[in-house]
Parts: C-alpha cells; sequence; structure tokens
C-alpha cells in the first residue's frame, strides 16, 4: 500500500480511461473494471473531507500498457488502395461526344441531295416551284446561256428565214424563269445571311455502295450440245429426309370452374372453386418391325369443400399413370405386344368430416403385365380431320395391387382376411386385359379422346373404366373441356349410402391449353 498525490491520480485515471475505451472497442467483455471509482484529490483546504485513494498490487496488474492497447486498436487498419478503373468510371462521367460516324450520318440526312442517285438532277425531281423551297447557296458561277460559238452558223439558210423567225414556244415559262431568277440574285447579294448551308454542311467522304452484278449466264445446270440425245436422260436424284423414328408429343391444361352462391340464394346451396391439371407426355419409336408407345400421365382435380369442417379442400381426381407397350409387327396392323402400367396417386384424401384416409401418396399402387396383341389404326380425312384409333388384348394378364399406408381398403377392393377381420394391403390377381384409345379430330378446334380399360379374372372380379374428353379450342391457348369418368368396380364393399358397383366423375372446365 502507498500513498498517491493528486498529479499522479490524475495520470492514473488518464491511464484508465484510455484502457475502457480499448476494451469497449476491442469487444473485450470479460476484463475486469475495478470497481473503485477514482476521483482527483482535492486541494488542500479540502483534504480532511476527500479520502486519499489507496491501490494494492492487484489493481495495477490491471493496468494495460499504451503501446499493447493502441496495436490492438490499430490491429484492423489497412492501408488505402488505389480506386479501380470500373470506380473511376463511375465517379468521373464522361462527357458526350458524337463519333465522326454519327456526325457524318446526321450530315447526310440534312443533305437531301443525297437521296438521289448520280445520274439525276433536281430538273428531273422538283415538282414544285423553286422559288417557294428553302433558300440554298447554289453556286452559279457560269451563265446559263454561255456559247463560245454559233449553233445557227453551220445551217442552211432560206430566204424565208427573215420573213417567219423562230422562236421559243415557251416563251412565257422562260419569262417566269427569268423573274425568278432575278429574286435569287437579289437575296443573294443583299441578305447572304438568309442561306442556311455552306460548304462546311457537306459530307467530307461519301460512302457509295459497289454495285455487284451477277453474270446470268455463268454455271448454268443445263448446257444445249449439238448433238444431244434426247432418249439418254438421266432423272434427278431423289431427295430422301432423313427419318426419325423417336417423335414425341405433349399436352397440357390448367382449368378451372367457380361458382359463387350468395348466403340468402333462395334454393340454398354453397360457393365452390374447382381447379383441375392434365398433363400428358408420349415419346414412340417406330423401326421396321419394332413399336414401342410411351405414355406418362398426370392429372389432378382439387375443389373447395364448404361442408367439411376439418378442411378447406378436397382431391377429387388424382391420378399418376406409366405406361409402356413393346410390339413386333405380326401381319397387316397388328402386333405382338408386351403390355406394362404403372398407376397411383400422389396427394392424400380424407372423407368428409374425418380423418379417414381414403386414398394417400402410392396407396394403393397397381401395377398390371400383360401379353397379347394389338391392332393399330391411322386414317386422315384431310388436314384436319383426323382418327387415330389402338386396341391391345392381352388375354394372359397379371395384377397387382399394394398399398404402405392405413387406408380404407374396402373402397379399392382389396380382400378381406377372415382369419383376422382385416383388409389385406395386397391383392394379386391374374385374367385378361383390354385397352382401347381413340382419338377423333372433327377439325383444328374441336377434338375427342375416349379411353376403355377392361380387366376381368374370368368371373371374381371385373374392373372396367371409359373415359371420354371432349375438347373446344377457342384459341391456341384456351379451351372448354367436357370430361366424363364412367367406372365398374365389383371389388368394393357396398354401403348403405352406396350400394351399386358404378361410379361416375363429370367436370365441365375453362383454362389453358397447350400442345405440341
Amino acid at each position: 500500500m502507498m500513498m498517491m498525490t493528486a498529479r499522479g491520480t490524475y495520470i492514473l485515471l488518464f491511464i484508465l480511461g484510455i484502457n475502457l475505451i480499448g476494451q469497449l472497442s476491442a469487444g473485450q467483455e470479460n476484463q475486469i473494471v475495478p470497481q473503485a471509482i477514482l476521483r482527483p484529490a482535492l486541494p488542500a483546504a479540502t483534504v480532511d473531507t476527500t479520502p486519499d485513494i489507496r491501490l494494492d498490487e492487484s489493481d495495477l496488474d490491471r493496468i494495460i500498457d499504451l503501446r499493447e492497447q493502441f496495436e490492438r486498436q490499430n490491429a484492423g487498419y489497412s492501408a488505402p488502395m488505389a480506386p479501380g478503373e470500373n470506380l473511376l468510371r463511375f465517379l468521373k462521367k464522361d462527357e458526350l461526344e458524337i463519333s465522326d460516324e454519327a456526325m457524318y450520318w446526321a450530315r447526310l440526312v440534312r443533305d437531301a441531295s443525297t437521296v438521289f442517285d448520280n445520274t439525276m438532277t433536281f430538273k428531273d425531281t422538283i415538282l414544285v416551284n423553286p422559288l417557294f423551297l428553302p433558300i440554298v447557296f447554289r453556286a452559279d458561277f457560269l451563265p446559263k446561256d454561255l456559247t463560245f460559238y454559233d449553233f445557227s452558223a453551220l445551217k442552211e439558210k432560206t430566204p424565208y428565214d427573215n420573213l417567219y423567225p423562230a422562236d421559243s414556244i415557251f416563251k412565257d415559262v422562260e419569262r417566269v424563269k427569268g423573274f425568278e431568277e432575278m429574286a435569287y440574285k437579289y437575296v443573294q447579294n443583299n441578305y447572304p445571311t438568309y442561306f442556311r448551308y455552306s460548304m462546311r454542311d457537306l459530307p467530307g467522304e461519301v460512302i457509295k455502295p459497289n454495285v455487284i452484278k451477277k453474270n446470268v449466264f455463268e454455271d448454268l445446270p443445263l448446257k444445249a450440245e449439238a448433238d444431244a440425245n434426247f432418249e439418254d436422260v438421266d432423272a434427278p436424284a431423289k431427295f430422301i429426309p432423313e427419318r426419325k423414328y423417336w417423335v414425341s408429343a405433349f399436352e397440357s391444361a390448367l382449368q378451372f370452374s367457380q361458382n359463387y352462391v350468395s348466403p340468402n340464394w333462395h334454393k340454398g346451396g354453397s360457393s365452390n372453386l374447382n381447379l383441375f391439371t392434365q398433363n400428358k407426355l408420349k415419346y414412340d419409336y417406330k423401326k421396321d418391325k419394332v413399336q414401342v408407345t410411351n405414355e406418362l400421365e398426370f392429372k389432378a382435380s382439387v375443389y373447395t369443400a364448404p361442408k367439411d369442417t376439418l378442411r378447406n379442400y378436397k382431391i377429387g381426381d388424382d391420378v399418376f399413370r406409366i405406361h409402356s407397350n413393346v410390339g413386333y409387327a405380326a401381319f397387316s396392323k397388328w402386333y405382338y405386344t408386351f403390355d406394362f402400367e404403372f398407376k397411383t396417386q400422389f396427394f392424400t384424401n380424407y372423407q368428409e368430416n374425418t380423418d379417414v384416409k381414403q386414398a394417400a401418396f402410392l396407396a394403393p399402387l397397381t401395377i398390371n403385365l400383360g401379353l397379347g396383341m394389338k391392332y393399330d389404326l391411322t386414317k386422315t380425312f384431310n388436314k384436319h380431320k383426323k382418327v387415330t384409333f389402338s386396341t391391345n388384348l392381352a388375354p394372359f394378364s397379371y395384377t397387382y395391387m399394394y398399398a404402405n399406408k392405413e387406408i380404407d381398403y374396402s373402397r379399392h377392393g382389396f380382400t378381406l382376411n377372415e382369419e383376422t377381420g382385416k383388409y389385406n394391403n395386397h391383392l394379386s390377381q391374374i385374367g385378361s386385359t383390354v385397352r382401347a384409345d381413340l382419338t377423333f379430330n372433327f377439325n383444328r378446334h374441336v377434338s375427342w379422346q375416349s379411353r376403355l380399360y377392361f380387366f376381368t379374372t374370368y368371373g371374381k372380379h371385373t374392373i372396367g373404366e371409359f373415359e371420354n374428353t371432349l375438347v373446344m379450342a377457342i384459341s391456341r391457348f384456351f379451351s372448354t373441356r367436357i370430361y366424363v369418368h364412367v367406372r365398374y368396380d365389383d371389388g368394393v364393399t357396398k354401403t348403405a349410402d352406396n350400394d351399386t358397383y358404378f361410379q361416375l366423375n363429370e367436370l365441365l372446365s375453362f383454362g389453358f391449353n397447350y400442345k405440341w
């Protein structure tokens, strides 16, 4: 312990202040600040009222060296760098300058004489009185009647020349022309400032295009010969375009329908909004006797559900389908085929006002394999009227259905396990399958698309689907669709509310449509 004078106290406070400032700037939160608040000593008259400040060695050890503190503060200092070219270009605004080429074209536009060809003169083009045109210096240095000899001296003279002197029939026109020349000369001599153009306005260099003349008699494909043999004539080489074995097609539709019903509507009802999308992609291959058909289809329908107290929307139709058919030509339009189809859905759909899942992603999924024959027919009536028909008969067909989630199995045809009393989550069936696709283009704007699917296990289980779509195009990108889907499935379980195997899905929509 030691005593300190007033001067030493001021120096110590100055060092502590610099230390605190350095600690705050360097972000050192863990530095220990002396708890005692140091105050300067008062004059001698008030020494008895101010206690002396006493510091121990631990307080002195906390004082950081000034040089170390300055080095820590200057750790983030970096030398200034010279500004780059981009920054200087931004700071220094370029002066607007006009290039020589721009000045040439500007003067060329102002000079009306460049519009005419070199073989033309103003006498051939001006149809108005030049006296009322803008005053331009014409540089008429020589008189127009300048002659060095008499043209009539070489002609034979007859005794009748003096009796009937020849005169111009345009005497009046020449008189008017003389008045105009006098007016022009008067302005030229008395008011030269009225002339707008001078030699400085004329272009220094005139760029003239080079005319390339093609000789039409050069390199003729046919040459006439004296001893030509017209019986020995070679036909021109036949042009055979490169054949494309892969053909693609795509069609996409995004359509909606909306219905609004006011709360006081006399017949009741509820407002709803329906959104429908359908996307089809085809990628086919055909070469010699091999034919491959690949189809990818995604179809979904979402609509608002005002009667559902748990959800605001429901899924009406959700289909994701991959179909492939490999065929080998047999005879005429028939092919031996192997058919494959994978079908499932993407979204989860619940029963109204409950948490029971009716369908979910990959629940269920259906795989169908079949061996059989296929028939293709394409008939074109005119440019826009065309019929395309295809049917595949598979007497040997295998169908496998599986669900990896808890759903309402009774809606999809799963079998009931009599021992456990629960539905099995998988189903295997062997039978026969029939597929048929029809596309009829009535004209450029109206077409009908139809699809038929039929599967049977010879009496135990039968599934049938029949889809029809009528497309009426308003323009290239907008159309109206009428969609009807009828389905029959005798594998579902009947309920008190629904005691039929027939199912129906109908939709009328308008919206965007695109295909190629």
